[in-house]
Parts: C-alpha cells; structure tokens; sequence
C-alpha cells in the first residue's frame, strides 16, 4: 500500500503520503466522544457533563463514568512504526476521582481497571474489553491489556500488528467521518 493522506484537526494541514515512521506518522485515530454517550436518546443528553477528557453520564440505574486515554500499536517486524489511537474507557467513579486529584503530578503512576468505551477499526464487535488504564502524570493515560482476559485487542497489544493491518484500519476509520 501507498502512504496515506488525511487532514489533521490539531494542524488544520493536509499530510500526504504518511507511513507511520516518526518523520510522517499516520494520523491518530481520535474518538471525540464515548460510545454510550452516542446512544443517548436527546432528552437525556441533559443528564451528561463531558469535557475533552471526562465524560460523566447521570442514569437512574447509577453513573457512569469514561477518560479519553491513548492506545499504541506496534507494528510487527518494524519497530519505527505504531498505530496510535485515542479512545474511550469505562471506569469507576473513584478511579475518575484519582486521576482529577493527581492531575498535574507528573510522578504519581498507578493502574486502574476499566472498559473499553470506543469501537475501534478491527475490535467492534469485540463488546467492552477490560483493559488496564495506565496513569501518567500529565499525559492522557495509557491502556493496556487486562492479563485476567484473553481478547483479540489484548493479543494485539502485546503481539502488534501488521502494516497491512494498521494501514487498513486506518483507511476504515478516515472514511466512516465524524461521530455523531
């Protein structure tokens, strides 16, 4: 496959021909809002606070709660390249408070157990895997695979995935447009 081109929103600059080397990485595959929140009927859209990071929806049933996190997929036989990602995850209430109370402590690490929230290019189907949320001070938190669960992501994760793979769903997700 050739590089891909795409129109970054954080530059507002057209990149051409990227291939997911340092010098020209594809673009990230950025989900602006959680899956849950894109099934909210309209009058309930006035129980949910949502910021560019957090997202908090108020249901009878109790809250629940997301944080935008990264995602890195190395690529296999080729360690100038990865898949990045930025999705969505479910997690507790107090694990939401912990990371509003250690914001700006670029020490402070710890892992927190959560739940996919995103339907990511090669994964929909794959439910709400449980995944480990990695704190990291100042940077948005990193997900990893749940070593209790076996899933196709989890494998992924640890294993990579081929060029061919990345460069896919990549395409996939640049042609289904804007959530929502």
């Amino acid at each position: 496959m050739t590089g891909i081109d795409f129109d970054c929103h954080s530059c507002a600059v057209t990149h051409r021909g990227t291939d997911g080397t340092r010098d020209r990485p594809w673009p990230v595959l950025s989900f602006d809002l959680p899956d849950p929140f894109l099934e909210l009927a309209p009058h309930e859209l006035r129980e949910v606070e949502i910021t560019e990071d957090l997202c908090w929806i108020d249901r009878p049933a109790g809250a629940e709660y997301f944080a935008r996190v990264s995602m890195h997929l190395s690529i296999r036989d080729d360690p100038e390249r990865r898949m990045e990602c930025s999705p969505w995850v479910s997690l507790a209430e107090e694990d939401v408070l912990d990371i509003l109370d250690h914001l700006g402590d670029d020490a402070y690490r710890t892992v927190y157990p959560g739940r996919l929230a995103s339907a990511l290019p090669g994964y929909e189907t794959a439910g709400p895997v449980p995944v480990l949320v990695h704190s990291r001070g100042n940077l948005r938190p990193l997900i990893g695979p749940d070593p209790t669960r076996e899933s196709p992501l989890g494998r992924d994760l640890l294993g990579g995935i081929t060029r061919e793979e990345a460069e896919l769903r990549i395409r996939a997700f640049l042609l289904r447009g804007p959530q929502g």
